[in-house]
């Protein structure tokens, strides 16, 4: 595989999967900002290239769905790395049965068996001091009808997220970030259309990748980036499950097909 790269002169090194776009590319621009060389892991060259001349960034093009580039991932954080961010993902929508069972195993592959080879990895080799960033979902709280496969995904992310936190405590810092709807091109892959979701439950890339930062570097467990997702994942924590299910249901059912949508308006 071919690796694009830039000395890090002895700086600190942050690897970032899913850094092309959306929330990993904040990451990247944040971190980079902050001093740190920067691994920019994905699947798209021509946008990690881009990145690459924007802030002098290591290129590692990488589908983390293959074997092999996933094992090449690794061993770069193997290398060497204080900061690992797993941030690649995507998301289906639909009713569960009618589902193609192909891409609801990538994103529980994606979101569960990769970040786990890739803190294994950090966890084995990162010097004390490092620190390690999963970005999870509010989906992963609770149900999340619409969601099911996603939601699963997350959950056990967030699972493994804080159970790493106890035991690498005072070696490692594992860090969650529970974000909720993000203006990223998540939805429009995942062909639905989300715009009428109202406005204050939507946050920037940037401004989850900076909550996170600082939840890190503060040695938190768990974030929840906006006080409205703050008082979402409070409520879906204390209200009766059977309530919370229906609750997160409705919010869910706002969000549909873009064609429907499109159809709609």
């Amino acid at each position: 595989m071919e690796i694009s790269s830039t000395k890090s002169k002895g700086r600190q090194t942050a690897l970032i999967t899913g850094a092309s776009s959306g929330i990993g590319a904040a990451f990247a621009r944040s971190i980079a900002r902050q001093g740190w060389h920067v691994v920019a892991v994905g699947r798209d060259r021509h946008r990690l290239d881009a990145l690459a001349q924007e802030i002098g960034a290591e290129v590692l093009p990488a589908d983390l769905l293959n074997p092999r580039d996933l094992a090449t991932v690794e061993e770069r954080v193997r290398s060497g790395v204080q900061l690992l961010v797993n941030n690649a993902g995507y998301t289906t929508y639909g009713h569960f049965p009618d589902m193609d069972l192909v891409p609801e195993l990538g994103q529980l592959t994606l979101h569960t068996a990769v970040p786990l080879r890739l803190c294994h990895a950090a966890a084995q080799a990162m010097a004390p001091g490092g620190r390690i960033i999963n970005v999870a979902s509010l989906a992963g709280l609770g149900a999340a009808p619409g969601l099911a496969s996603y939601g699963a995904s997350k959950a056990a992310l967030i699972s493994l997220s804080e159970s790493l936190h106890h035991e690498l405590r005072g070696k490692i810092t594992v860090t969650c970030v529970c974000a909720g709807y993000t203006r990223t091109e998540l939805q429009a892959r995942a062909g639905v259309d989300a715009s009428a979701l109202p406005s204050p439950m939507w946050k920037t890339p940037e401004f989850v990748a900076a909550k996170a930062l600082s939840a890190s570097e503060r040695g938190h467990c768990l974030v929840i980036p906006g006080r409205l997702n703050t008082l979402t994942a409070t409520l879906m924590r204390h209200l009766p499950r059977v309530i919370a299910r229906r609750a997160a249901a409705k919010t869910y059912g706002v969000v549909q097909p873009a064609e429907t949508a499109s159809s709609t308006r």
